[in-house]
């Protein structure tokens, strides 16, 4: 019982030194002040339930702070509106495509992943295997360094090289098209 006691005085305490910190805190992220004295108040009643011995707690102002921005993030995510993308109306008059449509899709995915491919075969060995690293694997330009033992500058020459090579030689054969939305379509290869 007199834990009990001594952890309820402790929240009280902690919430009369602290609760204008909680609220300035949550004012600089763009809440509301009635809705921080809310989350405030529930803060303070989720860390009376949770039952926590205030001697374990070292730095009682850097440990409630980072629970209470973990609060607001927990806050934020949960009330955040996810905006609609239509409404059912309005999803009803898409047409839907035939199948006719999505097979002339499929055909012209695959010549243009076909000139991908042959794009690629013809860049050196080198760029190839950087390119294939950097846009399959997804590796940073040091993880690259690091596995193929080649200088950073190195990787980062032969990287925009190739790109530079894949752009010439697609430009031709894909016009209006991205290169980013090319170099997507490597893994398909």
């Amino acid at each position: 019982m007199e834990t009990t006691v001594n952890m309820t005085k402790w929240v009280q305490d902690c919430y009369s030194s602290y609760s204008a910190h909680f609220i300035n805190m949550g004012l600089r992220l763009g809440f509301g002040r009635d809705e921080l004295g809310d989350i405030v108040s529930q803060f303070f009643l989720d860390l009376l339930e949770k039952n926590i011995d205030p001697q374990s707690i070292q730095h009682p102002k850097t440990y409630l702070s980072t629970a209470f921005r973990r609060k607001l993030v927990d806050h934020y995510r949960g009330t955040r509106q996810v905006p609609k993308v239509c409404d059912a109306g309005v999803a009803e008059s898409f047409p839907v495509p035939s199948i006719q449509d999505t097979l002339e899709a499929v055909q012209s995915n695959s010549e243009l992943i076909s000139k991908i491919r042959k794009a690629f075969d013809k860049l050196p060995k080198r760029s190839r295997q950087i390119v294939y690293m950097k846009y399959y694997e997804g590796l940073s330009t040091d993880e690259i360094a690091l596995r193929t033992g080649l200088e950073k500058r190195t990787v980062y020459n032969q990287l925009h090289e190739g790109i530079k090579f894949l752009r010439k030689e697609l430009s031709a054969g894909a016009p209006g098209i991205h290169l980013s939305s090319l170099l997507s379509l490597l893994p398909l290869l």
